[in-house]
């Protein structure tokens, strides 16, 4: 891929224009490889990745970076400048090929959503960045 790194940190961008289209780093899929990944899914990076992550694409790269602590599917694709369902997919695959490791998701209420609580810590988190 030709994604580059701009000295602006904006990972897939050059200037104000993105080199790679969002829909291209997942070849058009909508659906990742493994399972579906909440938007406050933690994820870290795993050993296999500090051995193995220079064969991947930049962005991927970017993500196992940046997981070297726990980090949301959420804040990974804020600070990718990505699509959140790219960013799924692209956390997903990584996890699912042994790069990433998932935490267990959020608990959520009976209707199968996050409280407000943590909807909250989360957009303040996302506004944050």
């Amino acid at each position: 891929m030709a994604a580059q790194l701009n000295a602006g940190g904006r990972y897939g961008w050059r200037g104000d224009a993105r080199v790679v289209p969002a829909y291209a780093l997942t070849q058009g899929r909508t659906r990742s490889a493994g399972d579906e990944l909440q938007l406050e899914t933690l994820v870290t990076a795993t050993e296999v990745a500090g051995r193995h992550a220079a064969a991947l694409h930049l962005e991927s790269q970017a993500i196992v970076a940046m997981s070297g602590r726990p980090i949301s599917v959420a804040e990974i694709g804020a600070l990718l400048h990505l699509p959140i369902g790219v960013a799924r997919v692209l956390v997903s695959d990584l996890a699912h090929a042994g790069y990433l490791r998932v935490s267990a998701a959020i608990p959520v209420d009976v209707n199968g959503r996050p409280s407000r609580e943590i909807l909250e810590r989360l957009l303040d988190g996302l506004r944050a960045c």
